[in-house]
């Protein structure tokens, strides 16, 4: 059996927010085109400023997606949904941590719904008795041993989950929302936002596809309506400076991954850090290498924190240094070789 699983749509009204429901539309469409006939959204299905669920109720109702059941857990943003706010047979909301056997042959889920002040993990030791040795958990919150990735809506920690109650209740898998960056470490996994939020939440948006048969998982990318780029690049008084702002910004769009149909849906915001020799002509190599690109909310490129400096002698050092840096072997997902370039900067340039 396969199973589809989101999080954290944050659903308004679709005439205020249309670009969530489309997304939701979206995975379900692909459901259907893959025969799979479940979704379980872990939390956050809606925002917190909102109760429309009528409209998420009759959205359920429409053909083809009464044939699909909906298993939805509360989130912190959504705690007061219940079942008597739906009237269609097709969905299904815990309120309380519940089991359900999944599949065939069934293997048991574990859907535990946000508790205000209360760790996951002791929602699962009060369960532990009743599940077998192959489960799988669905929940809502930080796992936090092992992810650096905080919501940038919400500081602190929220209903957590550590290493060793994974180590010690050994789930087979585990599917988390509140995290909208799609996250896969180990056996723990958040889909992300199905539909970016804001220019914050950037990239391509996924789902997940859940096979119960052999635990594979797999992500599928969403058709949404917008693409957020949030970008940040240092700018290099070296003797190809201009030269090498347009590589910088073509490998950065390289890296985007994108169909030429995606294209018009990137709304992209760019801050450059560092230091030029003309500014006006770093500002028309970006807009000229960017003008396939829509900038979010028609935003100029941000250059407040570029330095003009022109000095022949240090432009030969901040070559060398470049090269060197670029030379070292170096996989830190903290700090990147621009980081220490930039810093290297600030020591050559303001000496």
């Amino acid at each position: 059996m396969k199973i589809a699983i989101t999080a954290d749509l944050h659903l308004t009204s679709p005439e205020k927010h249309p670009e969530r429901y489309n997304a939701l539309n979206n995975i379900l469409d692909q459901m259907l085109a893959e025969k799979i006939d479940t979704i379980i959204i872990a939390g956050d299905l809606f925002d917190a400023e909102s109760q429309n669920y009528s409209d998420f109720d009759e959205f359920c109702k429409q053909p083809p997606y009464r044939e699909i059941t909906f298993y939805i857990i509360p989130g912190n943003h959504d705690l007061s949904i219940k079942p008597g706010h739906f009237t269609a047979s097709n969905i299904t909301v815990f309120n309380e941590p519940t089991i359900i056997p999944l599949g065939e042959p069934a293997i048991n889920f574990l859907f535990v719904p946000y508790l205000n002040n209360k760790p996951m993990g002791e929602v699962v030791a009060e369960h532990k008795i009743a599940l077998a040795d192959r489960w799988i958990l669905i929940g809502h919150g930080d796992y936090i041993c092992g992810l650096q990735e905080p919501n940038p809506y919400e500081p602190g920690i929220y209903m957590p989950l550590s290493r060793k109650d994974l180590e010690y209740y050994n789930p087979a898998i585990v599917v988390l929302g509140h995290i909208h960056k799609k996250i896969n470490k180990g056996k723990v996994h958040y889909p992300g936002s199905p539909c970016g939020l804001d220019i914050n939440e950037t990239g391509k948006r996924t789902f997940l596809i859940l096979d119960t048969n052999d635990l594979n998982i797999e992500s599928k990318t969403i058709d949404t309506d917008n693409i957020f780029w949030n970008e940040a690049l240092v700018a290099l008084p070296t003797i190809d400076e201009f030269d090498n702002m347009k590589k910088n910004i073509e490998n950065m769009i390289q890296n985007w991954n994108l169909k030429k149909n995606e294209i018009p849906k990137v709304r992209v915001r760019l801050k450059i850090k560092g230091y030029t020799s003309n500014i006006g002509r770093l500002l028309a190599v970006i807009n000229k290498t960017l003008c396939d690109f829509t900038f979010h909310d028609d935003e100029e490129p941000n250059l407040t924190e570029v330095s003009i400096f022109n000095d022949p002698e240090l432009i030969h050092v901040v070559d060398k240094v470049r090269g060197e840096i670029e030379k070292l072997e170096w996989d830190d997902e903290i700090t990147t070789k621009d980081d220490i370039l930039e810093q290297a900067l600030h020591i050559i340039l303001k000496e």
